[in-house]
């Protein structure tokens, strides 16, 4: 591929956490953006639900696994809407 110029990239990423934690009969969940101080979204919750909600997330992950999905519409469609994003752009100009 002679003569050919691959550009470097032109997004990082956003530093955005979203975790379940399972503690057997309940479970914390929290929201932050970005993981390191100063955020600008801080949410947590607790209780029986995120029990419930790590279970379904394990089989919604290993099904989509399974089937050779890394990230489905769906999936990139839910976080948009709840304003989270794995990726935010750059401009090569800057260092």
């Amino acid at each position: 591929m002679e003569g050919v110029k691959f550009g470097g990239p032109n997004a990082q990423g956003s530093w955005n956490a979203v975790c379940i934690a399972d503690f057997g009969d309940g479970g914390v969940a929290f929201v932050a953006q970005p993981q390191i101080p100063p955020r600008n979204v801080n949410w947590s919750a607790s209780g029986k639900w995120v029990h419930a909600a790590k279970i379904g997330f394990e089989k919604y992950f290993l099904r989509k696994i399974r089937m050779g999905k890394s990230e489905p519409f769906y999936e990139k469609l839910a976080l948009q809407m709840l304003g989270i994003d794995k990726l935010k752009s750059f401009d090569e100009d800057l260092p």
